[in-house]
């Protein structure tokens, strides 16, 4: 009889001691919690390879990129600080991810396609459009 209890308090101890040093699974974060975990703020804008962050042509027709500031928020809102050639402004909108989240969607600069997404960088692209000529433009985000 004395095996037996001796088996089952052993089994009870191994039991107990699996099951409390089983830790909680440390899951990916999801592209929403690296969008709305900190303040983005404007790099750059690329075109063909190029830095034209400081042309006034792309500050015309996007906004001073390297005086952007973001803050997306987890129920879809979002705040930007920014200089645009009318001067700083404050405003609020609307984000989302769209098409299986390849792309981010807010009021600010419309629907771009993602380039590089990381904790610390978010490219993405932009069609812009100046006169009659089309282009792609890089909008670079860092932390």
């Amino acid at each position: 009889m004395k095996p037996n209890k001796l088996l089952y308090f052993f089994s009870l101890l191994f039991a107990l001691t699996v099951f409390s040093s089983c830790d909680k699974d440390d899951s990916e974060p999801t592209k929403t919690d690296i969008l709305t975990s900190h303040e983005w703020k404007g790099s750059r804008v690329l075109v063909a390879g190029l830095d034209v962050s400081d042309r006034p042509e792309i500050k015309d027709m996007l906004l001073d990129i390297k005086t952007l500031r973001l803050n997306f928020n987890r129920n879809g809102s979002y705040t930007a600080t920014y200089t645009d050639k009318s001067g700083p402004r404050t405003t609020t909108g609307a984000w989302q991810f769209t098409n299986n989240e390849t792309k981010l969607a807010f009021d600010l600069l419309g629907e771009m396609e993602i380039k590089n997404f990381t904790s610390s960088n978010l490219d993405m692209i932009k069609v812009a459009q100046n006169g009659s000529l089309t282009y792609n433009a890089e909008v670079q985000l860092i932390k």
